[in-house]
């Protein structure tokens, strides 16, 4: 072993697999947009949903084109825009969160911003205490011109597989995973769904005879009883638009927002 593997250590994202899996006990990722309403606001947010069970954190980056997301991210991404949120600003805003309990960080982005930055985004996001990202458009094959920056940082590449995957695909990206999979219940964009496919435990259970790494759920989960059921084969339930839609809600009532969310997410989180 040379003296930059001694360097790395563990990634949070694994230690907090290891120590739910311990307790019998599935993840919770809730899933916000840097910025939105405003900063501050924001970051309460964020602190409010680790107070009340989050055990990881799904930060999106606001972005103009965001292709995979639905109108309820949209217009998140649109409200944060208007803040003109910078990629130093997410950083800082990361560091707080970090400072308030170092909770393992995915950071959702689209490549585009990450490109511009090259290398120093790599030495940035790991200044700022991320332990996970998330590029919606950039598959493996793909990857590595970011992976070789990362990887040193000892920072995972979180990757998607669809209800579309076939099987062989799906083994191609499993090979590249770290940390966990994200397995996208629905076809089509984010957004709060009244029911969920029935294929999704079958499918958790299709990755699970490939790989050992956990699988995280998300796109469409709006309920403790949805969240509850894909939770008895999941490793973690993915949840952002219903947590957004609390802030479009309530916009002009900051109070009512850090309630909402804090009451949904301590619902949630007791039922895995």
């Amino acid at each position: 072993m040379n003296k930059m593997q001694k360097k790395i250590k563990e990634n949070k994202i694994d230690k907090t697999f290891k120590r739910l899996k311990s307790e019998n006990k599935t993840a919770f990722i809730p899933f916000i947009s840097i910025g939105d309403p405003d900063m501050e606001t924001s970051l309460e947010i964020a602190k409010t949903l680790i107070k009340n069970g989050a055990d990881i954190i799904e930060l999106g980056f606001p972005f103009s084109d965001p292709m995979a997301d639905g109108k309820v991210i949209q217009r998140s991404y649109e409200r944060a825009l208007k803040n003109k949120i910078s990629m130093e600003d997410a950083f800082n805003f990361i560091k707080r969160l970090k400072s308030f309990k170092d909770i393992p960080i995915i950071f959702f982005t689209y490549y585009n911003p990450v490109f511009i930055l090259g290398e120093k985004f790599s030495e940035d996001a790991s200044n700022a205490g991320i332990d996970g990202i998330l590029v919606v458009d950039l598959p493996p094959e793909e990857s590595y011109e970011l992976t070789r920056y990362i990887k040193p940082k000892n920072i995972y590449q979180i990757y998607l597989l669809a209800p579309t995957t076939g099987k062989e695909r799906m083994k191609q990206i499993l090979s590249h995973a770290n940390g966990f999979v994200y397995y996208v219940s629905v076809t089509g964009v984010t957004g709060a769904r009244q029911s969920l496919p029935e294929t999704i435990k079958s499918k958790v259970k299709e990755i699970k005879d490939i790989s050992s790494i956990p699988v995280g759920v998300g796109f469409g989960i709006s309920s403790k009883e949805q969240a509850n059921d894909i939770g008895k084969s999941a490793d973690a339930i993915i949840i952002g638009s219903k947590i957004i839609q609390f802030i479009e809600d309530n916009i002009n009532d900051k109070k009512a927002i850090i309630q909402k969310i804090a009451e949904f997410s301590s619902d949630i989180k007791s039922g895995l």
